[in-house]
């Protein structure tokens, strides 16, 4: 948790403040459309294990 939060802190003191802030662990689900693979990122953060 103190990883995250101080991964979007530095992201959000940045100036100009980003736009969008996406902290790394969640780059693949924010890529996965783009990249074709929707379905797959959906199902790995919501189905059962």
């Amino acid at each position: 948790m103190n990883d995250f939060v101080g991964e979007f802190m530095s992201l959000f003191a940045k100036t100009p403040t980003p736009v969008e802030i996406t902290v790394q662990r969640v780059v693949f689900q924010r890529a996965a459309e783009r990249e074709g693979r929707f379905e797959s990122a959906f199902n790995n953060v919501n189905l059962p294990r």
